[in-house]
């Protein structure tokens, strides 16, 4: 599923600055069960590509720690596991300042670092 809330194949959607869709990496194991994680992307532009011009990337919008039991980093790459920490320290980060700016408790903020600590 590319785009949140339907259905449509990327082959049929042109992707434009500012859409937002939903990026669901997951693990289905045929009659049994299955699980993945869903996060929100934003269309951003960005000068990253093979020759000089204009590009699109995808920027997670979703801030929520990725739940570390359920991790085994046996099966991930080192680039995975960079890009996890990373997300990880950018969720503790805009959640962190939000809780501060709520005046949330310190329990609440422990919490954040806790579940967001490198793996």
């Amino acid at each position: 599923r590319i785009a949140a809330g339907n259905r449509i194949s990327k082959h049929e959607m042109g992707l434009k600055k500012g859409m937002i869709l939903s990026n669901e990496p997951g693990f289905y194991e045929s009659g049994k069960f299955g699980m993945r994680i869903e996060s929100l992307v934003e269309v951003v532009e960005t000068s990253i590509g093979p020759e000089d011009g204009k590009y699109l990337t995808f920027n997670t919008i979703t801030m929520a720690p990725i739940e570390r039991k359920l991790i085994n980093t046996k099966l991930m790459t080192s680039a995975q596991i960079e890009w996890l920490n990373q997300y990880h320290l950018t969720v503790r980060e805009k959640l962190g300042a939000m809780f501060e700016d709520l005046g949330k408790s310190k329990e609440l903020k422990d919490w954040l670092i806790a579940v967001t600590e490198p793996l």
